[in-house]
This record gives C-alpha cells, structure tokens and sequence, in this order.
C-alpha cells in the first residue's frame, strides 16, 4: 500500500478532529463558493462549521469575489453571463468585464443590477451602495484593435444606490482604478492611473472633497482602509535592479505617516479585523505583516500553494484555496501558520467570499 505523505496525514486528521467539534454559535459565519471541477456548478453556500450547505444559484457561470457577500450579510452581488445578458456582451466587449448581479443570500430575488458590465465592486458598509469599476464609458472600450495595443482599458468608479437605482460616477477614466470604502462610509479611497504613474486619492462620498495621498512615487493601486478609518494601506509598485516591486505602504487617510514595507513582493494588501495585522499577497502565497511592530509571520513552509487569501471574519484566521490534496478546495489556517483544517468538504472552489459579520 502506498504511504501518505506526512503533511497529509496531518491535515486529514485535523479535518476529522475539526468536524467533531462543536463551533460556538457567535463565531459561525457563511462561506459562498463557486466550485471548479465538472459536475458541480453553481454557486453554494454553507456555514463555517460545514453545516448547512446548499446550492443557491445553479448558473454554471456565476462568479463570486471577495467582495461579494454584503456587510450585514443578507444579500451576495456576483457576475455571471446568462442568455438575457446576449446584448449586453454584444455591445460591450471590453476584457475581464462581466454582468453584475445580485440576490439575497438564500439565492431569491436574483435580478441583474446595470444595462452594462464591469470589472470589480466593492459594498458600502451600510450594505445600500455598490462602488463599481467598469470601462463601458471608455470611448475606445469597444474598438478591439485599440484594446490589443492596452494593457487594460480606461475605467471609472460609479456609485449604484440599490434603494433607488441611480448611479453616480465619481472618478475620471484611468487604465487602473480601485476602490475602497471607509468604514464609516463617508469616505472613498481611490487608486487613479495608468502604467506610468498612479496614485492613491481619498473623496469624500459626495465628490465636493478630494485630495491625494500618496507620493507620486511609483505605480500606486488598491487602497484598503484600516478598520478604525485612521490609516490605508495600498501596493507601491517601484522600479528595483530594473523590475518593478510591490512594496506595500501605510498612511494617515490625511497624507501623514507613511510606512513602508519591503519585505514582501506583494500584488495586494489586506487588514485583520482588530487593525493589527497586514496580509500581502504575493506571487507565492501570502504573509502576515504585523503594522506598528517589526514581526512578519511567513506562511511558506506551513501552507501548501495558497491562492486567494482573505481574513476570516472571526478575526482567528485565514482562509485560501488550495490543490495540493487534488482540485482547489478551501481551508483555514491560524495566524501564526497553526492549524490547517478543510472547510470545503468535497465541493471544489474557484472563487468564494466570506459574510462580513458572525451569524
């Protein structure tokens, strides 16, 4: 009989030991995943004791972000490209640009949201407004030979009010756009720029406010605000022995204070739920940064080919994608790398979200 490797015997059982013990209820919390492997299709959701999973959308292709469940966890916005939707791909054919929907989180009231695609959306903290990003505006965005010779096309960031339906846009047009929510929602952190030179912005909602906030010193993207609305952190991309580098930044929302992280090559940045730590995402996996302490928690001889990291809503650990026991499933790890357990059980995963709050 063939032997296991050790590493796997290990996380089995920690599955097993896992699934005999009883979470406590105030630390439940929904994953929504959309699987990946032939036979299973849709999007599924179940709880973090792996309980209660269903199907709630059976479109094979739905697709879900990070972003996608709403912060008071009653309502999940996805993509998805349904026979309906023809007209819309006709007319808009930039790349990486989808139709946008919404549903609430039992998989009713499913409607398609604008008479357009877009690229990425972020929820207001009020769960009422979406930030979205699309280039359908771009008056190049439907000329194919201009989008071969463009990296990506010229995209804005609009506010869509769920209650009424209006949307609002309230950036220009840049090659790459990002947004973020403050926590209080009066707020917008915008990257605005193209491969040249980009920067990090704070509005106010309204538009009447706007002042920069980073440097203009390398290609800045992806602002996040910290969790008490004080601080952003946002990807630096600086040129290094002729290669550009993802150094990863702190800042006052004001333009004070920055910090710089060089530790890491990271593409995106992230923050725990107290405000203390930093997740970078890098090319091969991710870390933890502690933010006020000189400590990095290094999870590469610890977690096998992680994909997509987010922190988990508990604020104990983080979740990723992972194939190393086969298809991609999902798992969690503690921060200091402890502890891997399958959260998944046979359902596959190519894209999933977490609900932002405990159940």
């Amino acid at each position: 009989m063939k032997k296991l490797h050790p590493y796997i015997l290990t996380c089995f059982a920690a599955f097993l030991a896992a699934c005999s013990t009883e979470v406590p209820k105030s630390e439940i919390y929904k994953i929504a995943l959309v699987p990946e492997i032939q036979g299973q299709s849709g999007i599924y959701t179940l709880n973090s004791d792996r309980t209660g999973g269903k199907r709630v959308v059976t479109d094979d292709t739905a697709q879900l972000r990070p972003s996608s469940w709403s912060p008071d966890g009653k309502k999940i916005a996805f993509f998805a490209a349904r026979s309906e939707d023809y007209s819309i791909r006709q007319k808009y054919k930039m790349p990486l640009h989808f139709p946008l929907y919404l549903m609430n989180s039992s998989g009713g009231e499913q409607k398609r949201l604008l008479d357009f695609p877009a690229s990425s959306f972020e929820w207001s903290p009020d769960s009422l407004r979406l930030l979205v990003v699309s280039a359908y505006e771009d008056p190049a965005g439907n000329d194919p030979a201009v989008l071969k010779q463009m990296k990506a096309p010229m995209s804005a960031a609009y506010i869509l009010d769920l209650q009424t339906g209006a949307q609002n846009r309230v950036t220009g047009f840049a090659q790459y756009c990002y947004g973020s929510w403050s926590p209080d929602g009066s707020r917008l952190a915008i990257s605005f720029g193209d491969t040249k030179s980009s920067d990090i912005f704070v509005s106010t909602v309204d538009g009447k406010r706007t002042w920069r906030v980073s440097d203009s010193t390398g290609i800045n993207l992806k602002p996040a605000w910290s969790p008490d609305g004080k601080r952003i952190a946002y990807i630096s991309f600086v040129p290094k022995s002729g290669v550009l580098v993802g150094d990863t930044c702190v800042i006052e929302f004001n333009g004070s204070n920055k910090k710089q992280y060089t530790n890491a090559d990271a593409y995106e940045v992230a923050w725990s739920r107290d405000g203390k730590w930093l997740m970078l995402k890098t090319a091969k996996g991710f870390l933890l940064q502690s933010v006020d302490e000189n400590l990095t928690v290094e999870m590469k001889n610890k977690v096998i080919q992680p994909q997509d990291p987010v922190f988990t809503p508990d604020g104990k650990g983080v979740m990723f994608r992972s194939n190393h026991e086969g298809p991609n499933y999902l798992y969690t790890v503690d921060l200091n790398g402890d502890n891997i357990v399958r959260m998944s059980g046979n359902l596959s995963a190519s894209w999933f979200a977490l609900s932002h709050i405990r159940q």
